[in-house]
């Protein structure tokens, strides 16, 4: 399976939740929190649609999970507790438009 975590070249490094239960491994680890950029083209002004796209890493079974970007943009400003257990989503599976 493919995933995409944004359209940006950049992955920047946003830090650590506290200790939260992963729902892949059940370990009490701390997430690192990662940040990239999607562009969108949009058919009405503006016509380029930019957001960011929060994600989180496992360090013990390397799950991937993704937040709002509400929730990312309050951990991004020192909101540690902005990130919950039940904050995570999992992943939508990427296609490309090949079979």
């Amino acid at each position: 399976m493919k995933y995409r975590l944004g359209t940006g070249l950049k992955i920047k490094d946003k830090g650590e939740t506290v200790s939260l239960v992963c729902p892949k491994c059940e370990n009490r680890v701390k997430f690192s929190v990662f940040s990239n950029i999607e562009n969108r083209l949009n058919s009405n002004f503006p016509f380029i649609d930019t957001k960011n796209v929060y994600f989180l890493v496992c360090p013990k079974c390397a799950a991937v999970y993704t937040v709002d970007e509400i929730k990312g943009k309050t951990f991004e400003t020192g909101e540690k507790l902005s990130i919950g257990n039940f904050d995570f989503k999992t992943l939508k599976e990427f296609h490309n438009g090949r079979l």
